[in-house]
């Protein structure tokens, strides 16, 4: 079983146990895989903001020039919306199809106890690593 599918399974199979609609977990599973690639996108930024300190300028510079000097706040919401929405599409065209969400649900809940317990378990390593890289380099990067 893969990670995909250990994130599709179990929602379903959380929303199943807690008798609320099985249809949304295809919507809760493409969110989570949204969030954590938008979470490694933003790892990938800041990583190649240590070895480019044009690409931070060009970057400022682009931001300021659109938004010039709002609120970071404000900035990230007009920006952060957008991109977990194409972020969002891309998956669920690619991965968090209906007919791939059925499979991964089906083979999710034929598998043992220690498969989907392994699975899961990877699944959430995958974000909380991803989660804390981004909290160590973003404090990190206010140092340097």
């Amino acid at each position: 079983m893969t990670v995909i599918d250990a994130l599709y399974g179990s929602q379903y199979y959380d929303l199943k146990n807690k008798g609320y609609d099985v249809r949304k977990g295809r919507m809760y599973g493409n969110l989570l895989f949204a969030a954590t690639v938008m979470i490694y996108f933003f790892v990938i930024l800041i990583i190649w903001s240590f070895f480019s300190e044009d690409f931070t300028k060009d970057v400022t510079r682009f931001l300021k020039s659109i938004f010039g000097y709002s609120t970071g706040k404000m900035i990230g919401k007009i920006i952060a919306i957008p991109l977990i929405a194409i972020i969002y599409g891309v998956i669920a065209l690619f991965f968090g199809s209906k007919k791939r969400y059925e499979k991964s649900y089906q083979k999710f809940s034929n598998a043992t106890q220690e498969e989907k317990d392994n699975a899961i378990g990877k699944m959430v390593m995958i974000f909380a690593a991803g989660l804390l890289l981004l909290f160590v380099l973003s404090i990190t990067s206010l140092f340097l």
